[in-house]
């Protein structure tokens, strides 16, 4: 579990160099918080690249508490500019740091900060995937982009 916080806070710290803005002329919806996916040793880390997110009074992070998770499969042939097939959703509360998806809130105090903290995907399927965090209101605020424009 050590050598994983490690490993996403090195990545963290050489991806922080290479943030990524929005695209110019791409029709894709990017989210307020761009999430990019890491993979290696049979786990897909997923950590923040890109954030314009604020919560209710101009706060930058969100009580995990109000958030919710999805985490969706794509195969080959299905639209990728769909919902996918959700195959794990619920409180984002609900995570720990056992189960196959995981949520590491690096600083502990159960908000949901994009600059630190990061989800884990044990023994990830063989199709693309797409973790989306959902606010109270039901909007996805934050999800890792599947699809990119040239």
């Amino acid at each position: 579990m050590l050598v994983v916080a490690g490993f996403a806070a090195v990545l963290a710290v050489a991806m922080s160099s290479s943030v990524i803005g929005p695209p110019g002329h791409c029709p894709l919806p990017v989210p307020p918080i761009v999430l990019r996916t890491v993979s290696g040793g049979g786990e897909l880390v997923f950590l923040t690249v890109h954030s314009t997110y604020t919560y209710a009074e101009g706060r930058p992070q969100a009580p995990v508490a109000d958030l919710r998770f999805e985490l969706a499969e794509y195969h080959p042939g299905d639209n990728y500019g769909g919902a996918g097939a959700i195959v794990q959703s619920g409180p984002l509360s609900s995570l720990n740091r056992s189960g196959s998806l995981q949520f590491h809130d690096m600083a502990a105090e159960s908000e949901f900060s994009p600059g630190n903290d990061f989800f884990l995907l044990r023994n990830p399927p063989n199709a693309t995937v797409q973790l989306r965090i959902i606010d109270p209101v039901g909007h996805p605020i934050a999800w890792n982009m599947i699809m990119g424009c040239a």
